[in-house]
């Protein structure tokens, strides 16, 4: 047996075998010899730990929607044989998690989904949205040509001091998502009509440019929204925005677009897949 269970061992007789059941870091560990001597050891599930992914599947299952009513504690406790205590356990992590969220004597309802972004890939909203079959729209707040700072020049590497200043509020289906601060080189995009503002300007760039996006270059940080972007996105000024950096290249090298896109944190979900690399 190994040498760190050593507490809270409970042994039992099945079939003639000595079984040992332990706890560590509230997990049941279940340690037993097999016929060749070998020693095995397997980790029981909590109770609760199978009550979350009960709901979670039913919510990826689409048998519960968005606000709608889960079953409530007494059912659950029936459902799964355990106490409204093990229960609790469940819905309060759940709650923590942003899957559900709790109404006082009524019961525990579905949260609306956040949106996830995945770092794997180079896409625009529109094109997000596209996917999902969504509705994007562009509320359009700044759209004129301006003198770039020194540091835009150094980091877009101008050789003009113009760029192309764009604002604007991104809505999936009404409802503000982010708030985009691009600036385009003008050596490569022109005068941007302002309805191309509104709609994709990876679209513009690639179909109506005939310019190859390549990469970008992202830095993600939180900021406080202030009083300008809280306005925009509908949120207290106080409340934290996700906002990553972007420095978007062609195929060329060239720089095209550098600017800053604030998200809603309630809205948006960044997910990354990490490779280990030796």
């Amino acid at each position: 047996m190994p040498h760190f269970i050593n507490h809270n061992l409970k042994v039992a007789k099945f079939r003639s075998k000595e079984i040992c059941f332990f706890f560590f870091s509230k997990h049941v560990y279940i340690w037993y010899s097999t016929s060749r001597g070998d020693d095995v050891m397997v980790k029981r599930k909590p109770q609760y730990v199978k009550i979350k992914e009960y709901i979670i599947q039913n919510i990826e299952d689409e048998k519960y929607n968005e606000n709608e009513q889960i079953e409530s504690e007494h059912a659950l406790c029936e459902l799964f044989g355990v106490t409204r205590m093990t229960v609790r356990q469940a819905l309060t992590e759940l709650i923590n998690e942003n899957v559900i969220y709790s109404v006082p004597k009524v019961g525990s309802f579905v949260c609306k989904k956040s949106r996830f972004k995945s770092f794997d890939g180079l896409n625009s909203v529109t094109e997000d949205c596209a996917k999902k079959k969504e509705d994007c729209t562009s509320h359009v707040v700044l759209n004129e040509l301006e003198e770039a700072t020194a540091l835009m020049k150094k980091e877009m590497a101008l050789e003009d001091n113009k760029v192309w200043h764009v604002k604007r509020v991104r809505l999936v289906n009404g409802e503000p998502l982010c708030f985009e601060d691009d600036y385009c080189n003008y050596d490569l995009t022109g005068d941007i009509p302002l309805e191309v503002s509104s709609t994709s300007l990876f679209n513009h760039f690639e179909n109506d440019l005939n310019l190859h996006i390549a990469f970008s270059d992202q830095q993600i940080d939180a900021v406080l929204a202030g009083e300008e972007l809280g306005k925009y996105l509908q949120v207290d000024p106080v409340t934290p925005l996700l906002r990553v950096l972007s420095i978007t290249c062609l195929h060329n090298g060239k720089c095209i677009e550098y600017g800053y896109t604030y998200y809603r944190v309630d809205k948006y979900t960044f997910n990354q897949v990490a490779y280990r690399r030796k």
